[in-house]
C-alpha cells in the first residue's frame, strides 16, 4: 500500500511535468483545481494537492500574497460590502536569487458556510483567464498564458447580502523554464473576509446598477457599459489621481443596458478614476491609461 501511494504521487507529479511545459493553468489543461480549497484535488494521503506538491524541489523560493482593493485603491483586509466590485491582485514574490523565468497561479473564492464557489470574476485584466475544471465543476482564475511578470490582476464582485464570510484560495509558482517541475518554487495563501454592512447612500447607489469598464487598461477609448435598474440622469467625470476633472458629461440612462465611450488617446499615461453620480450619491471606479 505504501508503494502504491508513492507511485500515485509520482504519477501526479509526472502529470505536473507534462503540464508544466504548457503556458496555461491546471484547470484549463488538467481539469483540476489545485488551490488547496475544500473540494479541490487531493493526494492519496488525503492532503490537498497544490502547486507545492510538485513545484517545490529546487533553488527557486517564492511566497504568494492576495490583495483586495476597492474602487479608490484602498486595501480591503477584513470585510467586503455586498454587491461591490473589487480589484483582486495575486503577487508571487521572489525574495532571493535565482529569479524565476516565468510565473503561474490559480485562484477561487468560496462561500465559507457552503463551500460553494462565488464565480463573479471579470477577466478583462492583467494576464488572467477563467477556466472551468470538469473534475470539480468549478471555475478558476488562472494565467492566460506564459507570464514574465509576477503579478496578476482581475475584478471580483462580492456576493449578495446574507452570504457571510468568504475565503480566497490561491497557489502559484515561479518556474525556471526547463519544461519540468524540478527546480521550481511554489507557494499558497488564503484571504478571508467577513461580510460588511451596506450603510451609506453611496453603497446603495452602487447597487442600483452594474458598470463595466473596458478595455481596462486602455490606450485609445474607454467604454462604459451600464446596466441600470431604472431610468435616470447621471453625471460622468473622468478624474486624475489629484481629483482634477479631465472629462465630464451628463447622460440619460434608461432602465436596462446602456453604453458610452470616451476618447482618452490624448491623456497622459497613468491611473485615473471614473465617477458616476446623481444629485444625492456617487460611486468611483479605477482605470488605467496606457
Amino acid at each position: 500500500m505504501k508503494f502504491r501511494s508513492i507511485y500515485m504521487i509520482f504519477g501526479l507529479c509526472f502529470l505536473g511535468f507534462l503540464f508544466s511545459s504548457n503556458e496555461f493553468g491546471r484547470a484549463a489543461f488538467a481539469n483540476w483545481g489545485n488551490t488547496g480549497a475544500p473540494g479541490d484535488q487531493e493526494l492519496p494521503s488525503g492532503e490537498p494537492r497544490t502547486c507545492i506538491s510538485c513545484h517545490n524541489t529546487g533553488a527557486i523560493q517564492v511566497t504568494l500574497d492576495i490583495f483586495l482593493r476597492d474602487t479608490l485603491g484602498n486595501e480591503i483586509v477584513d470585510e467586503y460590502i455586498p454587491g461591490q466590485t473589487y480589484e483582486v491582485e495575486v503577487v508571487i514574490n521572489n525574495p532571493s536569487p535565482p529569479v524565476p523565468l516565468g510565473y503561474g497561479f490559480q485562484m477561487i473564492a468560496l462561500d465559507d458556510a457552503t463551500e460553494s464557489e462565488i464565480n463573479t470574476w471579470t477577466e478583462d485584466a492583467l494576464n488572467v483567464k477563467l477556466s472551468t475544471a470538469s473534475n470539480t465543476g468549478r471555475t478558476y482564475v488562472e494565467q492566460a498564458g506564459a507570464s514574465g511578470a509576477p503579478n496578476f490582476l482581475m475584478q471580483w464582485t462580492a456576493p449578495e447580502q446574507g452570504t457571510g464570510s468568504v475565503t480566497f484560495y490561491s497557489c502559484g509558482n515561479g518556474v525556471n523554464g526547463t519544461g519540468s517541475s524540478g527546480g521550481d518554487g511554489a507557494a499558497c495563501n488564503t484571504l478571508t473576509l467577513q461580510e460588511g454592512e451596506i450603510s451609506s447612500n453611496n453603497e446603495l447607489f452602487a447597487k442600483s446598477f452594474n458598470l463595466k469598464l473596458s478595455p481596462n487598461p486602455t490606450s485609445h477609448f474607454l467604454k462604459l457599459d451600464v446596466d441600470s435598474n431604472k431610468s435616470a440622469e447621471y453625471k460622468i467625470d473622468l478624474l486624475s489621481t489629484q481629483g482634477e476633472v479631465v472629462r465630464s458629461t451628463f447622460v440619460d440612462f434608461h432602465a436596462g443596458a446602456n453604453s458610452i465611450s470616451f476618447d482618452v488617446a490624448n491623456l497622459p499615461t497613468g491611473m485615473y478614476f471614473v465617477q458616476l453620480q446623481n444629485l444625492r450619491s456617487s460611486v468611483v471606479y479605477k482605470w488605467m491609461k496606457l
